[in-house]
C-alpha cells in the first residue's frame, strides 16, 4: 500500500518517522516530507502545519506528487461529544466545515457552495483503523468530526458548533480541508483523533500535558491499521 499521512505538528509526528526506514526527504512549499517504507508499505509523511489552509495545501502535494492509495490525518483534537475522555480516539465517518456559513445563498451551515455539506471517509478503511484501535486497547468512537480556523475553548463555542452540527464527535483545524482535497482527487481518505482536551475551559492547559500522548495514540493505531495490511 502506498498511504499518505498528514501530521499538523511535529510533536505528533516524530513516533511516526522513528518507525520508518529507507528514510528520504523531500521538500515543497515549505512542506517537509517523510518519505519510507513500513514493512511492505510506501510511507508518504507531511507535517502541514496548522489550520485549514495548510492541510490543504499539504493534502493536495502528497496527492499529486505521490498518488496514494489512502490518506490518513492524524493528531489530536477537542473532544465535544457527549462521554469523550481524553485519550478517547475518534474515526471520521464523515468530516464537515463548522465555520463556514453561506446560508444567505440557501446553504446548509458548514456548507460550501456548489460542494455536499459532508466529505465522507472511506467506510472500509475505517471500519480496518476502529479494529486497529480495539486492538491496542484504545477507546474509540465513529462518528462525524468538524473542522474550522478555531481553538475550541468552552462551552459557549461548543453550543455553537452543536446547534448546527449535533452529532458532532470532535472539533480540530485541519481535517475537512484534507478531506475535501482527497475528495477531489478521489482518494480514500480517513481522518483519526485522539482526545487531548474535551473543549472546555481548560482545554488549553490540557492541550499542551496531552498533545503529545494523543498523538502517539494515534500512530500506535495507525501502524496496528497498517500490520494487517
Amino acid at each position: 500500500m502506498k498511504i499518505g499521512v498528514i501530521v499538523p505538528m511535529e510533536e505528533e509526528i516524530q513516533m511516526m518517522k522513528e518507525s520508518l526506514t529507507d528514510i528520504k526527504k523531500d521538500s515543497v512549499a515549505g512542506v517537509e516530507f517523510t518519505i519510507g517504507k513500513y514493512k511492505n508499505h510506501d510511507v508518504f509523511l507531511a507535517q502541514s502545519g496548522i489550520g485549514k489552509v495548510q492541510a490543504g495545501m499539504t493534502a493536495t502535494l502528497i496527492n499529486d506528487r505521490y498518488q496514494p492509495d489512502l490518506v490518513v490525518n492524524t493528531g489530536s483534537a477537542g473532544g465535544i461529544g457527549e462521554g469523550l475522555h481524553i485519550g478517547d480516539v475518534i474515526i471520521s465517518d464523515k468530516m464537515a466545515y463548522h465555520d463556514v456559513d453561506a446560508t444567505g445563498f440557501g446553504y446548509k451551515v458548514g456548507q460550501l457552495p456548489q460542494k455536499d455539506l459532508y466529505f465522507q471517509a472511506d467506510p472500509n478503511y475505517v471500519k480496518k483503523i476502529a479494529a486497529a484501535a480495539e486492538r491496542t486497547g484504545l477507546t474509540e468512537k465513529v462518528g462525524l468530526i468538524v473542522t474550522g480556523d478555531q481553538f475550541v475553548d468552552g462551552k459557549e463555542k461548543i453550543a455553537t458548533i452543536k446547534r448546527s452540527f449535533p452529532d458532532a464527535l470532535a472539533s480540530e483545524m485541519e481535517g475537512a480541508a484534507v478531506a475535501q482535497v482527497c475528495t477531489e482527487f478521489k482518494t480514500p481518505f480517513v481522518v483519526i483523533r485522539s482526545m487531548s482536551d474535551v473543549g472546555d475551559e481548560n482545554a488549553s492547559v490540557n492541550f499542551d500535558e496531552f498533545v503529545l500522548q494523543a498523538g502517539r495514540k494515534s500512530v500506535t493505531m495507525l501502524l496496528n491499521f497498517l500490520d494487517q495490511e
